[in-house]
């Protein structure tokens, strides 16, 4: 990836923090961004400090001015932009569909899913006058089956697995590749309710052959391989790494 110029968003902490941190090991100059700043500073601090290429910029998805902005400090700092993880997103509500409020819904169907519309939107038309691209969008198991109580959640990464396949299939005349990853229930602070509650963590479990949640790390290979040559004939393709779940 030497070379390579990739944004990750919401890579302030969890699975964007180890998809950034590994391209940066992987050679590539990694753009870090969320609403935390500070803490997208500290982790550009750190990559530059172990010799990596890193930058910090706050972004918040669902603004497009903050997107265009974003956009632009990258390709005047490096001129083009190779790789976009969409990873932004904002954890389930666990809720019956008959208390889901109109508020709830909006909330996580605009960060998840129009939020990464709009950025593929806006790295897409750079991309396209560079005549190549990857972008990689972060869905989950449930944009593939049924988890009851998550509504809102379910529903905005469905959306995200179909964005992938069209823009895949109108994007490849320019060369830009577009996939998707999608974990089962990953070790991060999102998910640290979810993992004290003994009732709902026991039925996850029971869907899970390894009877374990992923770590971050264990995204990291997935994303470094869908950014690399090595997937250059891959598009509109979604990758579960979800520990066995949807082969049961």
């Amino acid at each position: 990836m030497h070379e390579k110029v990739a944004i990750v968003t919401g890579s302030t902490g969890g699975i964007g923090k180890a998809i950034a941190t590994g391209y940066a090991d992987e050679g590539a100059s990694v753009v870090i961004c969320g609403r935390r700043e500070h803490l997208a500073k500290d982790i550009a601090d750190e990559l530059t400090g172990r010799g990596r290429k890193a930058l910090a910029i706050r972004l918040d998805v669902t603004s497009s001015d903050s997107i265009n902005n974003l956009v632009d400090q990258v390709v005047n700092q490096f001129g083009k932009i190779d790789i976009l993880v969409n990873n932004s997103g904002i954890s389930p509500v666990w809720k019956h569909a008959e208390d889901t409020s109109e508020e709830v819904w909006g909330q996580i169907i605009t960060t998840n899913l129009t939020g990464a519309f709009l950025c593929a939107q806006a790295v897409g038309r750079v991309m396209i006058k560079q005549k190549s691209g990857k972008i990689i969008n972060m869905t989950s198991v449930g944009g593939k089956v049924a988890l009851p109580r998550l509504v809102a959640y379910c529903a905005s990464k469905a959306g995200i697995v179909m964005l992938t396949k069209v823009l895949a299939a109108e994007w490849a005349r320019h060369n830009i590749l577009v996939n998707g990853i999608g974990p089962s229930f990953v070790e991060t602070d999102l998910t640290a309710g979810l993992r004290a509650n003994d009732a709902i963590y026991n039925n996850t479990m029971s869907r899970n052959p390894l009877k374990r949640f992923a770590k971050p790390e264990e995204i990291v290979g997935t994303a470094i391989f869908l950014a690399s040559d090595e997937s250059n004939y891959i598009t509109g393709q979604t990758i579960f790494i979800d520990g066995g779940w949807l082969a049961t």
